[in-house]
């Protein structure tokens, strides 16, 4: 076979000869020393010797690395490779999509196209259906569940402060579980409870019902967005993250634009039929839908690199997914012992970290707080002749332009934040900027056209905490578990200021002036400003960068001997690991 195939050399390169091309005589030489008995792979490595010669772009996957034979008595066929990271498991890129599209020839890509159309697709979808089912409340209540069930007091206030509360009990539990339950069995338990507690408020026939139900709507929502979080920053990279949170996050803008279309559609289609009303169609099919996509987060939900059962997955991705996170000193989450998660808990309430996120995330939620009474003004807006301005339908069409808005500028801010690396200007300018929004609408100016402009502008400022979010990803990348409890409890105390602020600031007897709620709403969210400008102020002066600095944080608070050795003591300031499993 090698004579011929060196016979051959001349004649396959355009009929040249080895003295116009002295790269011939180099590979009738390599050939017989190619300890491999397989022609497809001198065939390929010959070509790929050719077309770089001629400068053509190669149209066909790269010749394999030489792989060693094993010979084993009496144990596989002579000749047969060793199994090694090249060949383990399928892989697309070596399967014929390459073939379509260059982008898959790197395995990396790959990769990136999967957690992308599975695991961010499907917290994106779980998003627009919790944010359906949670606005299902407001919706219903607008669209006839205010007549039916006698809901003339301020019972809508109470459905979101029981739901509210239910959520803020259930946070922290939901993360220190998944500490010693995986995600992908423990998040699809509650997602499936939760929409069989939604569809029961269909039949609910009282408010007094509606109180219990909402409770324990709350206690299993709330596992749902601090482990998709998670999920999100324990697969990413850093010019991967924010707007990958972005996506997630207008998960529920989406659900609103959608729940108002769906509402004004079963209203008007649906109302009556099987002497069912619409608004409890709306928590028949929300509910419905959610059991069914909790099912699908049983296959869907790939844990973590380091401890992923994902069957979508091969053996190789996930080696490729653990060694992304290692390459900028990211850890990611897996099942710990309880005493090194006493011991995480206990430095992350001592972290500066853990304030300045707290606190700059709640009080901006809390100020975004202010358009969710948006269609309760449109549905008191009147014109001169007393008359009501917009019908039921358009009540709930109107506010899908400002959710529009929303979505529009937190995935253009966000990938603007990844693409150049502006954490701290992406997370601070949108607050800033509804501040001043807010101010207008405090003033509560006499043209209802302008309070409207001003309200759909309350949703496009709401763009800035994806990128908060990464930047504290990035700040405690080393510790995935504590980092997920933080945003359980960031989230548990902005929902413990969701059933309590509300009760007394945006009462429904206030709208929809609501004289204290936009002057408060509008102090918080200056205060978060002020409160990002400090953990800017306190990465710049004392984070050191691991990889740059320093490696590891040890228990008793000194810095440990960096690789240059000098060393490093407490007053260079605290460092970012929180503590080494």
């Amino acid at each position: 076979m090698f004579a011929k195939l060196r016979e051959s050399v001349p004649v396959l390169w355009y009929g040249k000869t080895p003295r116009d091309n002295p790269e011939i005589s180099t590979f009738r030489n390599l050939v017989p020393t190619i300890l491999v008995n397989d022609s497809e792979t001198i065939l390929r490595l010959f070509m790929a010797t050719v077309l770089e010669k001629e400068g053509i772009s190669r149209q066909f996957p790269a010749p394999r690395a030489m792989q060693p034979i094993t010979r084993k008595c009496g144990v596989g066929a002579p000749g047969r490779r060793a199994r090694t990271p090249q060949n383990d498991g399928p892989n697309i890129a070596q399967n014929g999509l390459w073939q379509l599209l260059p982008f898959f020839r790197n395995p990396e890509n790959v990769l990136l196209f999967k957690l992308d159309i599975l695991l961010l697709t499907w917290t994106f979808i779980a998003g627009i259906l919790k944010e359906m089912d949670q606005s299902a409340t407001t919706q219903a209540y607008v669209s006839g569940m205010k007549e039916s069930l006698s809901l003339y007091g301020n019972e809508l206030v109470n459905f979101n402060t029981f739901f509210s509360v239910g959520y803020a009990i259930g946070l922290i539990p939901g993360q220190v579980i998944q500490t010693k339950v995986r995600p992908s069995y423990f998040l699809p338990f509650c997602e499936i409870s939760w929409g069989i507690l939604v569809t029961c408020i269909a039949q609910a026939p009282n408010a007094q019902t509606v109180y219990g139900l909402r409770i324990l709507l709350g206690l299993f929502s709330a596992v749902f967005w601090p482990t998709a979080i998670s999920l999100i920053f324990n697969w990413y990279k850093p010019a991967e993250l924010a707007k990958r949170v972005a996506f997630f996050s207008v998960s529920d803008a989406a659900g609103g634009m959608f729940i108002s279309a769906l509402q004004g559609a079963l209203y008007t289609n649906m109302n009556g039929v099987h002497g069912i009303s619409g608004w409890q169609w709306l928590f028949i099919i929300s509910g419905t839908v959610t059991i069914g996509q909790g099912l699908l987060g049983l296959v869907v939900i790939p844990d973590t690199p380091a401890l992923s059962r994902a069957l979508w997955l091969t053996a190789k991705e996930k080696r490729i997914a653990q060694e992304r996170m290692d390459s900028f000193g990211a850890n990611t989450s897996k099942i710990i012992p309880v005493r090194v998660l006493k011991d995480k808990l206990r430095k992350l309430v001592t972290h500066p970290v853990t304030y300045f996120f707290l606190f700059s995330f709640a009080l901006s939620a809390w100020a975004s707080r202010a358009n969710s009474y948006f269609p309760l003004y449109l549905e008191g807006l009147e014109d001169e002749s007393g008359n009501l301005r917009f019908s039921t339908y358009q009540v709930n069409i109107i506010p899908i332009g400002g959710y529009a808005l929303q979505i529009v500028s937190n995935l253009g801010l966000n990938a603007l934040s990844d693409w150049k690396q502006w954490r701290w200007q992406i997370s601070i300018a949108p607050p800033f900027l509804l501040g001043i929004v807010l101010s207008v609408l405090s003033a509560w100016p006499s043209d209802y056209k302008v309070i409207l402009v001003f309200y759909f502008l309350t949703y496009a400022t709401n763009a800035g905490s994806p990128s908060l979010l990464a930047w504290m990803a990035e700040l405690l990348r080393k510790e995935p578990e504590a980092r997920s409890i933080l945003v359980a409890l960031t989230v548990t105390i902005v929902y413990v200021g969701h059933a309590t602020i509300p009760l007394r600031v945006w009462r429904t007897a206030d709208s929809p002036r609501y004289p204290i709620g936009f002057p408060l709403a509008t102090a918080f969210t200056f205060s978060s400003v002020v409160v990002q400008v400090g953990m800017l102020w306190w990465q710049r002066r004392y984070y050191r960068d691991e990889e740059e600095v320093y490696s590891s944080f040890v228990a008793d608070g000194e810095f440990a001997k960096p690789s240059d050795g000098n060393a490093h003591t407490k007053d260079k300031g605290p460092s970012t690991v929180i503590s080494e499993a």
